[in-house]
């Protein structure tokens, strides 16, 4: 049902304006910290207009959302009427979500549900339903592609919100790393449209991305005395259930029993102790990873057997209750310190990548294994939608998403 305090495509000038000047202020300073008040005089119009089109703040949202998936839709339908050949469409496309998700349009929904997710459950649960609608102009244009090959079977919606994750690199853009340049954003979106294409054991060696470096060594988990380890544990209790800013250092010294003289002696502020609790709830969720290992020398079920094994442990790992919980603590707060969300991401991620990627390099042999390996890890995780949601996939689908996406990963739209 459409929402009536949702604008349409045809709104006056001075309402898309302030439409466009919403959802920036929403994505630089999220939900809670945007008021009314600001927005109507950052877009130079008085608090009753825009109460005259949106009775609350949530609907003013939404409609900022509405706004940026209207212009969206019109790049996709262009790309797919100027009839290009499949590859370059796939490219166009993926270069037009990885566009519109630097400008904050395509993931500000899953960013601010995963913010809010604990506090407005349902709220959140809207905000991941209007990315399925965003990247709906996706799945028709899969969908065309795979029946001019005479494939007949429907494409899920969750092809092309993978297909959307691979282009914006899952959370990468969520948790600090800064957008990749306008001047190689072309030459990622075509490895991306070549990987989903055809999968990698069909990738040539990359010449439009750099080669890969060395990974972050995984840093061991610190051992802390024990009234510092309780205050660590107490703390991340309050971080991950009430997110940065509410958390009381207050309440959690009086919890721990520790005084304010100690928690600022070892971690001089909240900030401090904020950066040590995510640090060490990283460590120790990668140090509980245990991947299953991956044959160099093997037929084709077995490798497609070996890799769904991995990535059934990866997704249930990853996308465990402790996982989810950091990255939605990490991405609230990652406009604040973008370089612990960097940590944190990397960290959690390396015990999968590495192993993934030493295969990829040694049995298909492309220079760029690690991304091509932190892409497998991005289909793993379902891109952002496990973190805005708040939950991973359920035990008795778990097989089958591992399936789905390992023929997706090793053989594209044809797997």
């Amino acid at each position: 049902m459409t929402d009536p305090h949702v604008a349409s495509p045809a709104v006056p000038t001075r309402v898309a304006h302030l439409l466009d000047i919403a959802r920036a202020a929403f994505v630089a300073e999220g939900f809670d910290g945007v008021s009314i008040d600001a927005i109507a005089r950052q877009a130079g119009v008085s608090k009753e207009t825009i109460y005259r089109y949106f009775p609350d703040k949530q609907a003013l949202f939404r409609a900022s959302l509405k706004a940026m998936a209207s212009r969206f839709e019109a790049r996709a339908l262009a790309l797919h009427h100027a009839h290009l050949p499949d590859r370059e469409e796939l490219g166009g496309l993926a270069q037009a979500i990885l566009d519109a998700a630097v400008h904050g349009g395509l993931l500000s929904p899953l960013w601010l549900a995963a913010g809010l997710g604990g506090r407005m459950p349902d709220f959140a649960a809207e905000l991941q339903k209007a990315q399925a609608a965003q990247i709906e102009p996706v799945r028709e244009t899969i969908e065309a592609i795979v029946r001019t090959r005479g494939i007949s079977r429907p494409v899920p919606i969750d092809d092309a919100l993978d297909f959307g994750s691979l282009a914006v690199e899952g959370s990468a853009l969520l948790m600090g790393f800064d957008p990749p340049p306008v001047e190689r954003r072309a030459a990622l979106a075509a490895r991306v449209a070549a990987l989903f294409e055809q999968g990698v054991l069909a990738m040539p060696r990359s010449t439009a991305l750099a080669k890969d470096g060395d990974l972050t060594p995984l840093p061991l988990p610190p051992v802390y005395p024990p009234h510092l380890r309780r205050l660590l544990d107490v703390a991340a209790a309050h971080f991950l259930r009430d997110g940065y800013e509410a958390a009381s250092l207050g309440a959690i010294g009086a919890e721990a029993k520790v005084g304010r003289g100690t928690l600022y002696r070892h971690f001089a502020h909240k900030a401090g102790l904020f950066d040590a609790v995510m640090r060490d709830l990283a460590a120790q969720i990668a140090h509980s990873a245990q991947p299953p290992a991956l044959p160099l020398k093997a037929g084709p079920d077995a490798v497609a057997a070996a890799v769904a094994a991995f990535f059934a442990s990866a997704t249930a790992h990853l996308t465990a209750p402790a996982s989810i919980a950091l990255h939605r603590a990490t991405i609230a707060a990652a406009r604040r310190d973008p370089a612990l969300a960097r940590a944190v991401h990397d960290t959690v991620r390396v015990p999968w990548i590495a192993p993934l990627a030493q295969w990829i390099a040694h049995a298909i042999g492309p220079a760029d294994a690690q991304w091509l390996a932190r892409q497998g890890i991005v289909l793993a995780m379902q891109g952002n939608r496990a973190i805005a949601a708040g939950r991973g996939p359920a035990a008795e689908v778990l097989t089958s998403h591992a399936h789905r996406t390992t023929r997706l990963f090793l053989h594209g739209l044809g797997g």
